[in-house]
């Protein structure tokens, strides 16, 4: 079964969905976001083919947080079979799975710790970040030297380290470079426009559709997606996929990822959060984009967007 749709339905659904959510005014905005403002909400649809729209605050650069394991997740997937990845993050079902301790999203912690190479912190960060940068068409994130140092205090503060090892907590390298590595990457930051780019590579099966550039092995995309339906929007996983029908990654900082699969990806951001962290705005304007156009990558029919000229807005 096969469905189309066309360039001007995707507009006109965007268009929709965003005036239909921008005067919403409830949330709080998390006190890590110094830099937020309430208001501020923006939304970039990226299509496979590097098509871009965008509707509002699409290039103000806001934390990316547990939206790093989307690049992350690239990475380990290179250096991975799926079922050696699966094994590495602790839910082989023929393992006991440990408790896992409360802090500092510990099981990014153990990402970056089983990134190789062993021991060297500097061949990590360059690797990732470069991914990053590559999936964003060569339009690098930027590093919040404050969210950074504030993230650093507070693992020591909050003795994370020790916290890690106490709960027996299985980490592939070293724990204080392991969590320094994550605490840089969750404070980096990126615009709507960025993270679209970057979504869409997902969906363009590893070819960044700006740069043409094969980022990563088409054949791991399939498992990216599959992470981010597994583990999405905090608190929230289940109803957002029954609803959005769209596997997604969000941050408390209030951008929230969404990739379809051959199609296109979604971005939106507003700082305003809810109960579970994740961006009111963004979320509805998510939701109702999709629903707007009857989509979801659970839908039995293969979606094709019709040719179109000039379309980049």
């Amino acid at each position: 079964m096969e469905r189309k749709i066309s360039f001007d339905d995707i507009r006109r659904a965007l268009d929709e969905a965003y005036e239909s959510v921008k005067s919403l005014k409830e949330g709080e905005i998390d006190p890590r976001n110094h830099e937020a403002k309430a208001g501020q909400f923006g939304i970039t649809v990226t299509l496979a083919d590097g098509t871009t729209i965008s509707k509002g605050d699409s290039e103000i650069k806001s934390p990316m947080a547990d939206i790093v394991k989307v690049p992350l997740s690239s990475v380990l997937l290179s250096q991975n079979s799926p079922a050696e990845l699966v094994k590495k993050s602790g839910q082989c079902p023929m393992h006991k799975v440990e408790k896992k301790p409360h802090h500092l999203g510990a099981r990014g912690v153990r990402a970056f710790s089983a990134v190789e190479p062993v021991g060297d912190p500097d061949s990590k960060w360059n690797l990732f970040v470069n991914r990053t940068i590559d999936m964003m068409g060569g339009d690098a994130p930027v590093l919040n030297d404050r969210l950074y140092e504030a993230a650093k205090h507070a693992a020591e503060e909050n003795q994370v380290v020790d916290k890690l090892a106490e709960a027996g907590f299985y980490l592939y390298d070293d724990a204080a470079m392991s969590v320094d590595l994550y605490n840089r990457a969750r404070a980096l930051t990126a615009s709507t426009r960025q993270l679209a780019m970057m979504g869409a590579t997902v969906a363009a099966d590893g070819v960044n559709p700006a740069t043409g550039k094969i980022v990563f092995d088409g054949a791991i995309s399939q498992n990216i997606v599959g992470l981010m339906a597994a583990h999405g929007p905090h608190k929230m996983n289940g109803p957002w996929l029954v609803l959005s029908g769209l596997p997604a990654k969000r941050s408390w900082g209030g951008a929230l990822l969404g990739v379809y699969p051959g199609v296109m990806a979604v971005a939106a951001y507003a700082p305003e959060l809810n109960a579970a962290g994740v961006s009111v705005k963004a979320a509805r304007a998510i939701i109702e984009f999709m629903q707007r156009l009857d989509l979801s990558v659970f839908a039995s029919a293969r979606v094709e967007v019709e040719h179109h000229e000039g379309a980049m807005a």
